[in-house]
């Protein structure tokens, strides 16, 4: 034990797998900071809407959400893998510089194109993590990823801390079109990480039976989500994640009405700061030990069973320090554990499911769920029942521990799997 590198006793990564985990983390590393340059900007857009116009952003995010996967599994279907996964971050890369010459050329009016901005960056934010991890995870089986996932996760955090902090230092110097330059551009070098990773996979399994292609069929992956009981279990836990955060966002947006959005974006800022820093100390001495130690039915409950407690205490004193303290210990959490134990769960389904009904997952499931929920509140609130925050808040303390029900469900079947395979078998 004593003579195994500091990496990997910190870590649980083995020396064979520590150069493609740190290109993956890299890789994460890009994809996330990309994505949180543009966070603050978006995140601040909401409180100037009123929650009619803010369900009916995520209600069309939901919509362009849908056709996204959708046109993706086409693509699934007729191009190969080794072009699909570079030329999906292409694609978003080259929109997000067509939005920046709209805001430039001035061709848009800036409201309508701000409400734009909000839902294409929601779109990507789901989007381009499903496909990243549907790339990784089919490298890895059941024993690696449980070491490995937790390491490369910590990658997104590190990234999400990078790009709040380089706006930050630019901030006199940019304004909101650049910040969508940069993301462009961020993305774009994505693509040379890509090459590498295929290299050095391409060795890892160079002595495996090349694996099938993917079915011609665009709806195989749709197929496969209402007729697969595991796919449904994830789809669940998903749907129920999207309400505690549906919940805690609508609470968060209304207790920051009465602050500027120059204090928003502090606020919030503040927030992300201190939930990627927990994550990262969490990946990195935490995730992959209680994944191994505890099993998976403990690592996918843990945390909302703890967000249902915390939602009760909070129904007391529902002041905004709490809500945003509330935040950083969800998405923390989340970012951290459930994430990465949700991502292993995929390392036990086929490259159809891992590729195509995956986004239909990660993005159809979870802006629907947005959608669902934001309306859910709307008629608890305002729209209907006129309930407070309190009663509100109990709800979803109710809804927290339907979903850590959900994940106790799904880590007792993984790993009665497990325990029924044996020694874990290399991804198909």
């Amino acid at each position: 034990m004593t003579d195994k590198p500091l990496f990997t006793r910190l870590t649980q990564v083995e020396p064979s797998e520590a150069k493609g985990a740190l290109i993956s983390f890299v890789f994460v590393f890009m994809l996330m900071a990309s994505y949180t340059i543009m966070k603050p900007v978006r995140d601040a857009l909401p409180s100037d809407w009123g929650d009619v116009s803010l369900a009916m952003q995520w209600t069309y995010t939901f919509i362009f959400s849908t056709i996204a996967v959708v046109i993706y599994n086409l693509c699934a279907s007729l191009v190969s893998l080794r072009r699909l996964v570079p030329g999906v971050f292409a694609f978003f890369a080259t929109s997000f510089i067509a939005i920046y010459l709209a805001y430039k050329t001035g061709q848009v009016e800036v409201t309508l194109l701000g409400k734009i901005f909000y839902v294409w960056t929601s779109v990507f934010n789901l989007f381009q993590i499903s496909v990243f991890w549907s790339f990784i995870s089919q490298h890895y089986n059941k024993s690696e990823s449980k070491r490995v996932f937790g390491f490369i996760n910590t990658g997104a955090s590190a990234g999400a801390i990078a790009g709040p902090l380089l706006i930050l230092q630019l901030a006199e110097h940019i304004n909101a079109a650049n910040i969508l330059l940069i993301t462009g551009i961020v993305l774009l070098l994505t693509l040379p990480l890509i090459h590498l990773l295929n290299r050095i996979f391409d060795r890892k399994e160079q002595n495996k039976q090349t694996p099938p292609k993917l079915s011609p069929n665009p709806f195989s992956g749709f197929m496969e989500f209402i007729t697969h009981r595991r796919l449904l279990g994830i789809a669940a836990f998903i749907f129920l994640f999207t309400g505690i955060s549906a919940f805690l966002y609508v609470a968060q947006t209304d207790l920051l009405r009465d602050y500027s959005r120059a204090e928003r974006k502090e606020l919030l800022g503040s927030v992300e700061l201190a939930t990627n820093t927990l994550t990262i100390l969490l990946g990195i001495f935490a995730t992959n030990r209680l994944a191994r130690r505890f099993g998976m039915a403990t690592t996918l409950s843990l945390i909302p069973f703890l967000v249902a407690l915390l939602l009760l205490l909070l129904s007391a004193n529902p002041a905004v320090v709490f809500v945003l303290a509330l935040q950083v210990v969800r998405r923390a959490g989340n970012y951290a554990i459930t994430r990465p134990a949700r991502e292993i769960l995929f390392t036990a389904v086929d490259r159809e499911a891992r590729f195509k009904t995956k986004p239909i997952i990660d993005v159809m499931v979870y802006r629907g769920g947005d959608v669902v929920w934001i309306w859910v509140l709307a008629f608890l609130g305002d729209a209907w029942l006129k309930l407070g925050v309190t009663p509100t808040l109990c709800i979803g303390a109710a809804v927290a521990v339907l979903w850590g029900i959900v994940g106790i469900f799904l880590g007792k079947t993984h790993d009665a799997a497990d325990a029924e395979e044996g020694p874990s078998k290399q991804p198909s």
